[in-house]
C-alpha cells in the first residue's frame, strides 16, 4: 500500500455528473483508490448541494478515507454571534464593502478557512490539491500545511472564461489569476493552450494533467444506430449561446428526417422539434455514445478541454464542432474532429459523414487512434504516477 496522503478540495458534489469538472474528479479519486493513495476529500455543503443521503452515498463508494462537507457560514441560530463573528467580518476584512472589489472572486469565506485549518492542524499529507483558482486562499500563507506539496487544478483559464460578462476587467483579473497561481508548488492544466499561457506567465511547476476514461467494449455496426447525431452539453452560459447557434444556423440545413439525439440540462434551451429527442439526464451516456452514428460539440467561446469531444473519440465517433471544440487536443488535425465555424460547412461536414462510408471509417479511425494516444486511463495513469512518485512494480 502506497504511505502517499492527499488531501483534495472540491466545491462540488462529484457524484452529480453532470458537469466535466465532476467527471474528472470521479477519475482522480479512482486513480487514487487504485494506486492506494489515502484521500480526505473536502467539499462545500451549500455549492455541491450535499444532502445526508448524498453524504451516504459518497462515504458508501470507498473513493476517499474520509469525507469532510464544510460549511461557508456559521449557523444563524445565535444571530448576534453570526453577525459578529461571521457576517461584520466577512463585510470588511474580505473587502466586499464597495471599497475594492477583487477582479476574481474568493469563494473562500473565514468560516470556511477555519474549518479546513482545524484538518490540516490535526492532519499531515503530502500533498494538499485545490480544485479552482477561486479557492486559492485555503492555502496563501497557511502555516498548517506541514511541508505538504500544494496542487492547483485548474480546469480553466478563468480570465478567458468570464472575459464576456459585462464590466470585466481582463487585464486586472489576468493579474489576479496570475498571483494565485504562483502560490502553488504545481499547477495542472487541462488543455496544451492554458499549459502554455501559464507556463510563459508562472514559475511553478505547470503540467499538462488532461482527464482519463475507460475504453469502452461495446460498439454498435453503423446501420444498426439509431440516432445520426448526439449533442451532450450542460446549461452553462457559453453551451446556451452555442445551442442557439446550431439550432438556428445550422438545423435548418439539415435534411428533417435526421434523427437528433440531445442529452443534459441544455434541452431547457432548446425548442421541440419532431426529429429531435431530448432527455435531462441518463445514468450511463454509453448507452447512448454507442446508438449514434455522429457526435457535435457546437463550441463558440469557453476553456478547457470539452470533456464530451473526449468521450466521443473514446467510442469512436467522428466529431463536428466549432474550432473551440479543438481547445484541449494536442493535435489539431487528422484527430476525428472536423472543426468548422461556418454553418454552411458544419451543415455540409455530418452529411457526408453520414453518406461517404469511406470517409466516416477515416474519421472514427482517427477519432479513436486519438483518443488511445491521449485519453487512455493507461496513459493518464502515467503521468499522475510521475506526479505523486508511483513505482508500479511488474
Amino acid at each position: 500500500m502506497s504511505n502517499k496522503r492527499v488531501l483534495y478540495q472540491m466545491l462540488d458534489n462529484p457524484l452529480s455528473k453532470n458537469h466535466g469538472n465532476k467527471t474528472w474528479s470521479l477519475q482522480l479519486l479512482q486513480y487514487f483508490k487504485e494506486r492506494d493513495i489515502a484521500v480526505d476529500f473536502v467539499s462545500d455543503r451549500e455549492w455541491g448541494m450535499w444532502s445526508d443521503s448524498d453524504i451516504a452515498t459518497f462515504q458508501q463508494t470507498g473513493l476517499a478515507d474520509r469525507l469532510f462537507v464544510l460549511d461557508r457560514k456559521p449557523s444563524k441560530k445565535n444571530i448576534l454571534r453570526y453577525f459578529l463573528s461571521h457576517k461584520l467580518p466577512e463585510f470588511f476584512i474580505k473587502k466586499k464593502a464597495g471599497f475594492y472589489k477583487a477582479p476574481i472572486y474568493d469563494h473562500i469565506t473565514r468560516y470556511y478557512q477555519k474549518q479546513f485549518d482545524n484538518i490540516l492542524k490535526k492532519n499531515s499529507y503530502d500533498f494538499v490539491l485545490i480544485n479552482y483558482v477561486t479557492c486559492a486562499s485555503l492555502i496563501h500563507n497557511n502555516p498548517y500545511l506541514k511541508g505538504a506539496t500544494t496542487i492547483i487544478d485548474t480546469h480553466d483559464f478563468f480570465t478567458s472564461q468570464h472575459q464576456h460578462h459585462k464590466n470585466f476587467d481582463i487585464g486586472a483579473s489576468f493579474k489576479e489569476e496570475m498571483r494565485r497561481l504562483s502560490w502553488f508548488d504545481m499547477i495542472w492544466t487541462v488543455s496544451t493552450e492554458e499549459h502554455y499561457i501559464f507556463s510563459q506567465f508562472c514559475k511553478n511547476d505547470v503540467r499538462l494533467v488532461q482527464t482519463m476514461l475507460d475504453k469502452p467494449s461495446v460498439r454498435r455496426d453503423f446501420k444498426d444506430k439509431k440516432y445520426d447525431i448526439i449533442y451532450v452539453a450542460s446549461d452553462i452560459r457559453h453551451n446556451q449561446l452555442s445551442a442557439e447557434w446550431f439550432f438556428k444556423q445550422v438545423y435548418p440545413l439539415l435534411p428533417s428526417d435526421i434523427k437528433i439525439c440531445v442529452i443534459g440540462k441544455i434541452i431547457r434551451y432548446i425548442d421541440d422539434y419532431p426529429n429531435v429527442e431530448k432527455i435531462l439526464f441518463v445514468d450511463d451516456l454509453a448507452d447512448y455514445y454507442t446508438q449514434a452514428k455522429v457526435a457535435i460539440c457546437p463550441m463558440l467561446s469557453g476553456t478547457g478541454i470539452k470533456i464530451k469531444v473526449v468521450e466521443a473519440l473514446s467510442f469512436g465517433l467522428p466529431i463536428v464542432c466549432n474550432h473551440r471544440g479543438l481547445d484541449g487536443l494536442l493535435n489539431k488535425v487528422n484527430n476525428g474532429c472536423i472543426a468548422t465555424n461556418d454553418a454552411t460547412q458544419f451543415a455540409s461536414a455530418i452529411q457526408q459523414l453520414l453518406h461517404d462510408t469511406a470517409f466516416y471509417e477515416r474519421q472514427s479511425h482517427m477519432a479513436s487512434a486519438t483518443f488511445d494516444l491521449f485519453f487512455a486511463k493507461e496513459q493518464a495513469y502515467q503521468r499522475l504516477d510521475n506526479i505523486f512518485g508511483i513505482t508500479q512494480t511488474s
